[in-house]
């Protein structure tokens, strides 16, 4: 494994880094919004302005990219997302918080697409399922590491904000001295919505659910811990939970489906995510509750979309590839994840913080009836399971190892073999 990681070593290290400013930020902008009695409605709009900038991103950064190469453009995305972090330090505009939100994400998800797609370049085909599991868990632990760092006092309401500029900034060092030749960008081809759901509906219907449950999870979730007066001690453990259940349950849940089936599998993880979210919703008074429940929603929605790309690439359809099913997958999912926190905070506005969860249960509650109209997809027809991050760029589906047909035979034989024994 050493041979395989350590020449892509600072591609992670800087991953590692910008994920732990990322996530200190998603978090901290909903308590510092919840803290100054803005609506809901309006937070929801600007948390919104975050995924509509990584949208737009998926769209057009790689042009960008591709015209001035790796290190430039991580360096000049970098320093947009410092400076929005900091720009939050200087204004309570509500209009210039959703301005530096949409700057913010657009700069993310372009420098996820540069680090996935170095990964990408520099994975031999045979070794990309294990790569791919690490940069999972390099991501989750770094996300966790984030939230973690809330607990950290700051009086003049400036520091963390300070704190998350620093990570990202210090993400450029691994990049800036990289020895690792730059790759080639190439044109990203996606499949029309329309055609995606004539071909795989159950992909494309869980996967903008997910967008919407997680993309509503990372941006209003610490405004509903903050309006039921938690600490912010006591929020980053909230949100810390979610994700450890999160990266605990990719390898369970992928095993379960690859046995039994992708409808087997978001069926179970969209009823348990119903049930995390009606507990939540009715039970989430005491802390104990509130733990419990977000551990079993963090077990269930993240899993969520890596198993809507699995159900995609079941799908057999000679005039497309799995590669465009993907990454019309991930506009979906970034679609959902825009939408959500401006109907979140609209119910929250009119209803309670509570009502966030009331929301997450008709949405889990829908997958699961919608689900289970679906037909399953024989065992031999089907692909097989790759746990993926929450948040991630259109060059994944090139990572993905699933496009090696003779390593997705490989791993189907060893399911059977292990259940013949």
């Amino acid at each position: 494994m050493r041979t395989i990681i350590l020449p892509i070593g600072s591609l992670f290290f800087a991953v590692a880094l910008l994920s732990i400013g990322y996530g200190l930020l998603m978090s901290l902008i909903g308590i510092k919004m919840e803290l100054a009695n803005i609506k809901p409605w309006a937070s929801g709009v600007v948390n919104a302005s975050f995924f509509i900038g990584g949208v737009f991103s998926l769209i057009s950064s790689i042009k960008i990219i591709s015209t001035v190469g790796h290190i430039r453009s991580f360096a000049a995305f970098a320093a947009l997302f410092a400076f929005a972090a900091l720009w939050h330090t200087f204004t309570s505009s509500l209009i210039a918080w959703a301005i530096t939100r949409a700057i913010s994400g657009y700069s993310f998800y372009s420098l996820l697409l540069i680090v996935e797609s170095w990964i990408n370049e520099k994975t031999p085909s045979q070794n990309r399922g294990r790569v791919l599991s690490i940069y999972t868990v390099v991501f989750y632990i770094s996300m966790t590491s984030g939230q973690l760092m809330l607990n950290i006092p700051d009086r003049n309401g400036t520091l963390l904000f300070t704190i998350s500029a620093m990570f990202v900034i210090l993400s450029l060092i691994p990049i800036a001295l990289t020895k690792i030749i730059e790759p080639r960008m190439s044109i990203i081809k996606t499949i029309t919505l329309p055609k995606l759901y004539g071909i795989a509906k159950l992909a494309i219907v869980s996967s903008f659910i997910a967008g919407i449950l997680v993309g509503g999870f990372f941006s209003m979730a610490p405004i509903f811990a903050k309006a039921i007066n938690l600490s912010n001690s006591s929020i980053s453990i909230f949100m810390s939970i979610a994700l450890i259940g999160a990266l605990l349950s990719q390898w369970p849940i992928g095993s379960f489906s690859d046995r039994f089936s992708r409808k087997s599998a978001i069926l179970f993880t969209s009823f348990i995510g119903a049930v995390a979210s009606m507990g939540l919703w009715l039970f989430g008074d005491s802390k104990a509750n509130l733990f419990l429940f977000v551990f079993l929603l963090g077990v269930s929605i993240f899993a969520i979309y890596p198993l809507s790309l699995a159900s995609g690439n079941d799908t057999t359809d000679e005039s497309v590839s799995a590669i465009e099913i993907n990454r019309a997958l991930l506009l979906v999912y970034g679609i959902g994840s825009s939408i959500s926190p401006i109907l979140i905070g609209i119910s929250m506005a009119n209803f309670g913080a509570k009502s966030m969860f009331a929301l997450f249960f008709a949405f889990s509650i829908f997958l699961t009836l919608y689900t289970y109209t679906r037909s399953k997809v024989p065992f031999r027809q089907r692909s097989i399971y790759v746990a993926v991050p929450s948040t991630t760029s259109p060059i994944l589906a090139e990572f993905d190892p699933r496009q090696d047909e003779a390593w997705v035979e490989e791993k189907k034989e060893e399911i059977v073999l292990k259940d013949e024994d």
